[in-house]
């Protein structure tokens, strides 16, 4: 059964939760209790407890820093808060220490209940996932095929962290230690032989390609082999001989005679470089899918190898993936300076490697369109400025002029966007904020201005904060207070009417944000001003 844990101030709300809730039906034993935070704290250390009541408004220890101890004691904690306030910000405050549920007083037993046998719903399929996962975790530890399929899912996607890791698979799986290296080999399906919509065919296709290269390449020694998705195999074979090299391709090319006439599919295989390492499995896979790729345009069924040329022409496109990123990062966060510096050692890289002109070109025109898209092509005044670089980047003859042409783009256009931009902010976040200031007592979410002013609520937070200094909370927050210092000197209005008039919905709530905000009560505060 499971266990709830009751906190409250007072006893009497304690004894009538026990009395009036079914426990026992709703699948819990009886709950313990504690009648302040500190109190309660120290159980979650003697006791699984599955289910925390608790008020939030409790003398010391409240019922938010509560919640938030608990769930670093026990995270699969199910937390129902209580309050007598309906206010936004406590139940924010209440999701963010990672509360479940959040009810108001006066309580409905029938409300309470359904949050019990939501929570007990939640706990039994938690554990039903720890229980299937144990399962699973006891089937893959005695099943070594399965350990060399994960070990090589590794390998391919770069996720062999470290020495310790692969010394626990070598210890796991027996690893030998490589004097000679490791070679992959890919066997993968041309797209349009392969029966389209029928899911079983596809699934008994891949089986039959595992099965046959895994056959053929019995006689390598230590091989690892598994499925690939959506249709192929690749295989690592440990330490082959040049014997054994001189064979793989005959014994590939079996592999592809089987499974043309015997399903009438076609594969292309590759085959890669020698890598000396485990670790340069993954990078030895990329290479090989890049080799492939190309090859596949020229037709299917082919065999083919990674060699000089092919690893140079996937250096050069990771080269340049890897390049417009960082250069884009840069861009994204507004630092012309150091994107002038990154593009000109970008350009003195390449050609210091020898890349053909058309390819640094090629990467020119790439950075150039890519800059103008993702930051300048909402700029009116940037539009003729982009056309004008483009068109003197394609009619360049030398590296030099290319990257002379690339910086000076990008410090102009640099220029003429911040001008622009900070301008229509500027006018843009004044015109929120008056609108914020005139809608007073009543405030709108960050959603709801967003589509007012035409922005998404995230860019609309990050503009507002860079031109004011405040988030939008705060600032709000910031005019409800002076509006309600202003009302507070005139002694003819009453404290809840202030409370009213500056958009809280209860006193209570306004003297909490009051306090918290100027170290008094609203009334200390008007006290103090007549004094």
């Amino acid at each position: 059964m499971l266990q709830a844990l009751i906190v409250d101030d007072e006893p009497s709300h304690i004894q009538g939760l026990i009395r009036h809730i079914p426990w026992t039906r709703l699948g819990y034993a009886v709950p313990l209790t504690a009648e302040s935070g500190e109190a309660a704290l120290p159980l979650f250390q003697d006791h699984q407890i599955d289910v925390l009541i608790t008020d939030i408004t409790m003398p010391g220890m409240g019922g938010i820093e509560l919640a938030a101890g608990a769930k670093a004691l026990q995270p699969e904690l199910r937390i129902l808060i209580i309050s007598g306030y309906n206010e936004f910000e406590f139940a924010q405050d209440a999701i963010e220490v990672g509360a479940h549920g959040y009810v108001l007083k006066p309580l409905k037993l029938s409300e309470i209940e359904r949050k019990l046998a939501a929570f007990r719903q939640t706990l039994d399929n938690i554990r039903q996932i720890h229980e299937q996962t144990q399962q699973l975790h006891t089937i893959v530890s005695d099943s070594r095929e399965l350990l060399k399929e994960s070990f090589l899912y590794e390998l391919l996607e770069d996720e062999l962290t470290g020495e310790d890791t692969l010394a626990s698979w070598r210890h796991l799986l027996e690893l030998p230690s490589l004097t000679h290296g490791v070679l992959l080999v890919a066997a993968l399906f041309d797209g349009d032989t392969l029966p389209t919509g029928d899911v079983t065919s596809r699934l008994m296709l891949n089986a039959a390609l595992l099965q046959a290269c895994s056959v053929s390449l019995q006689q390598f020694g230590f091989v690892l082999a598994a499925a690939l998705k959506p249709g192929g195999v690749a295989a690592v074979l440990a330490n082959p001989t040049p014997d054994e090299r001189m064979q793989l391709d005959k014994q590939m090319r079996f592999v592809q005679e089987y499974m043309s006439h015997t399903y009438q599919v076609t594969v292309t295989v590759g085959i890669s470089r020698e890598g000396l390492a485990w670790s340069e499995v993954g990078r030895l896979y990329r290479e090989l899918k890049f080799t492939l790729t190309n090859a596949r345009q020229g037709g299917q069924g082919q065999l083919v190898h990674v060699g000089r040329m092919e690893r140079k022409a996937y250096e050069e496109l990771r080269e340049r993936e890897n390049l417009l990123p960082d250069l884009l990062a840069l861009a994204d966060a507004d630092e012309p300076e150091r994107l002038s510096v990154e593009v000109g050692q970008a350009f003195e890289q390449m050609e210091a490697k020898a890349h053909s002109f058309q390819y640094i070109q090629s990467f020119s025109i790439s950075l150039h369109s890519e800059l103008t898209r993702k930051l300048w092509n909402d700029v009116e005044a940037v539009s003729f400025l982009s056309n004008r670089a483009l068109h003197r980047l394609m009619e360049s003859q030398t590296v030099s002029d290319l990257k002379h042409i690339e910086l000076e783009y990008i410090q102009s256009a640099y220029m003429l966007a911040r001008k622009e931009r900070t301008l229509q902010q500027h006018h843009l976040i004044n015109r929120i904020a008056s609108h914020i200031e005139e809608q007073m007592p009543d405030s709108q979410t960050v959603k709801q201005l967003a589509d007012r002013f035409h922005l998404s609520p995230g860019h609309l937070s990050v503009l507002f904060k860079k031109e004011t200094g405040q988030t939008i909370s705060d600032f709000v927050k910031g005019l409800r207070m002076k509006r309600a210092k202003e009302l507070l000197q005139d002694p003819m209005i009453k404290v809840y009417e202030v409370s009213e008039r500056v958009g809280f919905q209860t006193p209570a709530y306004f003297t909490y944000q009051f306090k918290k905000n100027e170290g008094c009560t609203p009334q200390e505060y008007r006290d103090r001003y007549y004094r």
